[in-house]
């Protein structure tokens, strides 16, 4: 019995709600079955972990039915009530934590009972209350929408003519409502489209976004911001950057959790297109003091810490030497890390020493990061190759350089524009091992600016290796 849907339903609760469970069981107006509570008490002491052995059917059933002989589907009936009660009660909790549901309902039922007096009392606390929530989002939107329909049911009967206001109110309210949503499907679409290749069906897109052109709706800051995130991914034009940065500065307490977090990840992900694709520096302290920012609000995590974020906070930091930031970062969050952990720390602090110029240890701790996905592996390997080439371990860099290659064409889910620019790198990397070890100096200077051109017409700076093969001409210069 310990792996039944009941005990699953039963331990997912804390022990506050597995007490409430008791008495809501208990309550004659959610159960009239007392072999349901007899259930209940002879199980709750297993609670939470309901591992041992002497939970089994049988027993259960002598203490339900002490004098009645074993009937499996009996016991098994009596057990399936309970879980049906749970999801009850689980479904209860929310409706009773909910309050907005709860109003609209008594609204309802105000109105359908005639008690205006109390109607109208109510309908005023609660649209105190909308009007002073602090997040206008399209849940904002769709509570105004629902309290108006209610109002607009409330009013007809006693004034027809008013309902033609109400019609227009209700529109707009329902507009707002369905564009902020669409917005977010387009954003997630347009996202997954250039991430992994998805051909979506965008039903619409054109119009709602030529229609908001014309009609910029600034009073409701979640369409703003989600109208010009989209414009920013789509358009990579700095000024929409800057105009989030803007609404982001104005409108902060407005948005909800996840739109903060949503707005940070973009105007994040455009300084990394800045600096990945255009191997522009110019936006690298920008990037730095979002992650700042994000983490000095708080909403630096969104749930759970993933460790690619985790990572990439410590990265953009490094990138602009804020090490005592980034080592706070680490300490603060490392113990919310649930997966690689382990390697994800090695990787941390390994380009803090890599950027510090302590290359021994560098090249210690990135040795021990291992990531199962590929985006990181590569990063890895190249930090390893440039450590190499610093510390004049040219076999090891030819090695690399030689297994990195396979890995390129081994691994399907490097998009292929991608796998040119680690490939180049690769090339003009080699090319300037040779350089040191094997050229005389006349031969230098021509060669040097041979990888120098080769390393202009590279298309992509992915994680820094463009400036970086720049770098190292210069020095050889």
């Amino acid at each position: 019995m310990q792996n039944t849907k009941l005990i699953q339903l039963l331990r997912s609760m804390n022990p506050a709600e597995f007490r409430e469970f008791k008495d809501y069981v208990i309550s004659p107006v959610f159960n009239k079955n007392k072999k349901i509570i007899v259930l209940l008490d002879s199980i709750k002491k297993y609670y939470p972990g309901f591992e041992n052995d002497m939970i089994r059917e049988e027993n259960i059933f002598k203490k339900i039915f002490p004098d009645e002989k074993y009937d499996y589907f009996k016991v098994k009936n009596i057990v399936s009530d309970l879980y049906s009660l749970g999801k009850d009660y689980l479904a209860f909790i929310h409706y009773r934590d909910e309050s907005d549901v709860k109003e609209k309902f008594l609204l309802e039922q105000l109105r359908d009972r005639s008690l205006d007096n109390i109607f109208e009392i109510s309908y005023k606390v609660f649209k105190k209350k909308l009007d002073n929530s602090p997040v206008k989002d399209e849940n904002y939107i769709l509570k105004c929408l629902e309290l108006t329909e209610e109002l607009h049911s409330f009013q007809i009967p006693k004034d027809p003519g008013t309902r033609l206001d109400f019609f227009q109110i209700e529109l707009d309210y329902f507009l707002k409502y369905a564009i902020i949503r669409l917005l977010r499907f387009y954003n997630i679409m347009l996202h997954d489209k250039i991430q992994s290749n998805v051909d979506f069906d965008m039903k619409m897109y054109e119009e709602i976004m030529s229609y908001l052109k014309i009609n910029k709706h600034e009073d409701n800051p979640t369409l703003l911001i989600y109208y010009n995130i989209i414009l920013l991914g789509t358009e990579r034009n700095e000024k929409y950057f800057f105009r989030l940065k803007e609404l982001k500065d104005r409108y902060f307490e407005a948005l909800n959790t996840g739109d903060r977090y949503m707005l940070f990840l973009h105007m994040a992900n455009f300084c990394a297109y800045v600096y990945n694709n255009l191997g522009r520096t110019d936006f690298m302290y920008e990037h730095f003091l979002l992650s700042k920012e994000n983490y000095d609000r708080g909403t630096i995590i969104l749930g759970k810490v993933l460790y690619p974020d985790f990572l990439n906070h410590v990265k953009i930091a490094v990138r602009v030497e804020e090490f005592e930031w980034a080592l706070n970062y680490i300490q603060k969050y490392k113990h919310l890390l649930t997966e690689e952990k382990e390697s994800t720390l090695n990787f941390c602090n390994g380009i803090i020493h890599y950027k510090k110029g302590d290359l021994d240890k560098a090249l210690d701790l990135l040795s021990k990061a291992n990531f199962p996905e590929f985006i990181i592996k590569i990063q890895v390997k190249i930090l390893l190759l440039q450590i190499y080439f610093e510390k004049e371990y040219y076999e090891q860099a030819f090695s690399m350089i030689d297994a990195f290659r396979h890995y390129l064409q081994r691994e399907k889910s490097i998009p292929e524009h991608s796998k040119g620019s680690f490939y180049d790198f690769l090339r003009n990397t080699n090319d300037l091992i040779k350089i040191k070890t094997s050229i005389g100096s006349e031969d230098k200077k021509f060669e040097l600016k041979k990888v120098s051109e080769n390393t202009e017409n590279m298309e992509f700076n992915q994680f820094g290796i463009k400036n970086w093969l720049k770098n190292k001409v210069a020095e050889l210069t």
